[in-house]
């Protein structure tokens, strides 16, 4: 009788991953510690769920956040893609009530990564510019900075009201700085938004404590 037994060093790397991505996996990060076999193994006998194309549930729950794993990987092409625009504004503690609700998960990959399908509810975007620099290194699910999230969530918007909307969301939270907002738009030399960007955030009142 086949055993899959993991060794001490595979264990704990595999363990670390699962919770960090609460519960979910994509085959190529489960072939770094198992082999072909044993993953399809924890398939056939329900221990691993499949959830999309190449994605895997390992646990019964079954959680927002597991949402929005499930957007990054299913983008990533077995990497974690980060969330972006107002889905990652929201994780930064955005409360947008006038806001479009969960749907779609926005995402963010590099222009040349091949195209995949993605679940119904996932929008990905493609951009040329995406740097380190961009990307919050301590989010769980990966997202882009705040001031990243708040420049694409304008320029994908769907009309300048609801790009008012955002831009009024983030200023009345203050999640994001005028100082923050600056080397972004250097970044992104082309944005159809630009001016009410820039109007909006360099206008001197955008880092004062707004009155309610």
């Amino acid at each position: 009788m086949t055993t899959y037994r993991l060794t001490p060093r595979n264990d704990r790397a595999l363990t670390t991953l699962l919770d960090r991505q609460d519960g979910l996996i994509t085959w190529q990060q489960a072939r770094r510690q198992l082999s072909d076999k044993a993953v399809r193994h924890r398939v056939r006998t329900g221990r691993w769920r499949r959830v999309h194309h190449g994605l895997y549930l390992t646990r019964a729950d079954d959680t927002d956040r597991q949402r929005l794993w499930t957007a990054s990987l299913a983008a990533g092409h077995g990497h974690p893609a980060p969330l972006a625009g107002v889905t990652a504004l929201r994780q930064f503690g955005l409360d947008g009530g006038l806001l479009p609700g969960d749907a779609p998960v926005h995402v963010l990959v590099p222009a040349g990564r091949p195209a995949r399908h993605t679940p119904p509810d996932v929008l990905v975007h493609r951009t040329r510019r995406l740097s380190s620099v961009d990307v919050c290194p301590t989010a769980a699910p990966p997202c882009t900075t705040a001031a990243r999230a708040l420049v694409d969530a304008v320029e994908w918007a769907a009309d300048g009201l609801e790009a008012m909307i955002v831009l009024g969301a983030v200023h009345h939270q203050q999640l994001v700085s005028s100082a923050q907002v600056r080397p972004v738009l250097a970044r992104l030399p082309r944005l159809a938004r630009r001016a009410l960007i820039e109007e909006t955030v360099f206008d001197g009142d955008w880092d004062l404590p707004r009155v309610t």
